[in-house]
């Protein structure tokens, strides 16, 4: 007999966006919520080296500093469209000298400009801004299946998901367990792909080296600290995106350090 299926929220921590949120199940599967969606739509996400991941863009709150300056800007061309509506208001009047009708149409134009010469710099300056809030999201979703169902017992060295029955796309609760970096490197020498290729692959030349070097893989770890995204390395160093994300997390070059002198 199936169990019920369990859902719970992903909680991306203080100053994210409230109205959106992913919710994942004891079965693996994803949903993402919004304030006018709150029923949801499962989502499938991608493969990034055949282990299902959920990527997408947050934004922190804007500060109040930035919000003031586009209220302002905001209100001046209020004023502005204010001035516009008055100016052919006193166009449209038949009392009006034409002497004075040409130089307000003049000035109604002028403004005009100016509106759409201060809406154009305020939308940039909004979509710039926004950049600078944004935070690139990449969640896999059995590490996040893991941490919201299956508790921990040791943190501190536990901090890797494996897949019981070696299908990195079956995300189900019952098929995941938290394991040690070492127990991955052990567990993924007994893989049935593993020591498929194994068996298959040609001998290699002992003198070939890795495809990166220490010294790129400090720059890669400076890189990552700084934020830069994950999809940029891979592509400037010719590696995965998953060979990015496990120095990132440890589990490839831990032994390396952020200072080349270390």
């Amino acid at each position: 007999m199936r169990t019920l299926e369990d859902w719970k929220v992903y909680k991306f921590g203080k100053g994210f966006d409230d109205d959106y949120q992913l919710l994942f199940s004891t079965f693996g599967e994803v949903k993402s919520c919004t304030k006018s969606n709150p029923d949801g739509n499962i989502i499938n996400g991608s493969l990034r080296d055949g282990y299902p991941i959920i990527s997408f863009t947050q934004y922190k709150p804007i500060s109040e500093e930035n919000q003031s300056i586009f209220e302002l800007q905001e209100d001046k061309i209020k004023l502005l469209r204010e001035e516009n509506r008055n100016l052919k208001k006193i166009a449209r009047r038949k009392s009006t000298p034409k002497k004075d009708l040409i130089k307000i149409r003049k000035e109604i134009t002028k403004i005009e400009k100016t509106i759409t010469k201060n809406l154009n710099q305020l939308s940039k300056q909004r979509k710039e801004e926004k950049k600078t809030r944004a935070i690139h999201i990449h969640l896999l979703v059995h590490k996040a299946v893991a941490e919201l169902f299956i508790p921990n017992d040791d943190p501190k060295n536990k901090k890797f998901v494996i897949h019981k029955n070696y299908n990195k796309t079956d995300n189900r609760v019952e098929n995941l367990s938290w394991a040690t970096q070492q127990e991955v490197i052990e567990r993924s020498q007994k893989s049935p792909n593993y020591i498929r290729h194994t068996i298959n692959r040609p001998k290699r030349d002992p003198n070939i080296v890795a495809k990166l070097t220490r010294n790129e893989v400090v720059l890669i770890k400076r890189k990552l600290e700084k934020g830069e995204p994950m999809s940029r390395l891979a592509k400037r160093f010719g590696v995965s995106d998953m060979q990015i994300y496990r120095i990132k997390t440890g589990e490839n070059w831990a032994n390396v350090k952020m200072s080349l002198s270390e």
